[in-house]
């Protein structure tokens, strides 16, 4: 009887718990296809008439197109350098033999303790003095730069449980180290790469404080910034437009999300350690 009562009592608390995690996207959702009207009277209840209108303003009087290629374009590169540089260099770390290798790799996890916040001044300061504030580059590096540690780190786990024999093997068909990593060892880390890639998509899609701290120029701006853009950018605030926006900014990691979770699950679970 008290096994039941604490199966039931679990289960409550599950359920509210994931009622205070779903209802504010789902009513996100509501919202954004309500008109002004009825969104104003009636903003908890069911949608009576469901209308695009809100969609097809952001797109037409808004710039949510431009912002949407910027987090697309800084996300994608940004992606590409972190999974290219933290696989070499972790595969580096793994199996070669390098003087100071600790050293090296004790370095780069230091990173993972260093606060975002301050490296937002110097950083601006010497993007100033470079020229490349309200720039991609001024966002690119510093989401690199803080990735590589944890992803080095990850790299650097899997690769150590694949056999040195493997690798050996490799070589001594003829294969150089280049070819033996691109082609044997690499295609092995599928969890771990996907792991990386879709966590530091959804990180780096919704960053905020780089973006607001190097990038004034609408032109330049990424979806997370231009977002507050619609909060009194048409006069009044219009919520069902800003809702929309909204939408139309969280839909690309929710597909992420939903389309690599089972990759991730299976990346955080055994994909550092294993292929």
């Amino acid at each position: 009887m008290k096994k039941k009562i604490g199966k039931i009592v679990f289960a409550i608390v599950i359920l509210a718990f994931l009622l205070i995690q779903v209802y504010p996207i789902i009513w996100l959702f509501m919202a954004s296809v309500k008109p002004t009207i009825e969104l104003s009277t009636t903003p908890f209840a069911l949608p009576k008439v469901v209308t695009f209108e809100n969609f097809i303003k952001v797109f037409s009087d808004g710039k949510i197109g431009i912002y949407m290629w910027n987090s697309l374009k800084v996300t994608g590169i940004s992606l590409i350098l972190i999974i290219f540089l933290s696989s070499t260099v972790g595969y580096a770390l793994s199996k070669f033999r390098i003087r100071g290798k600790k050293q090296i790799y004790k370095f780069f996890t230091f990173g993972i303790m260093v606060p975002v916040q301050i490296t937002l001044i110097p950083l601006f300061i010497f993007y100033s003095k470079m020229g490349i504030l309200n720039t991609s580059f001024s966002l690119i590096l510093p989401q690199v730069g803080f990735a590589l540690p944890l992803a080095v780190m990850m790299f650097v786990s899997f690769y150590d449980f694949v056999p040195d024999e493997l690798v050996e093997a490799a070589i001594v068909d003829g294969c150089n180290p280049c070819v033996t990593f691109i082609k044997i060892v690499f295609p092995l880390a599928r969890n771990t790469i996907i792991t990386i890639a879709s966590m530091y998509s959804i990180l780096i899609w919704n960053d905020f404080i780089f973006a607001n701290t190097f990038i004034s120029d609408s032109n330049a701006k990424t979806v997370a910034m231009g977002l507050k853009d619609y909060v009194g950018a048409f006069g009044n605030v219009d919520w069902g437009l800003t809702f929309a926006a909204i939408v139309i900014s969280i839909l690309p990691p929710l597909i992420i999300y939903f389309a690599l979770n089972k990759w991730v699950t299976a990346g955080m679970t055994m994909g550092a350690t294993k292929g």
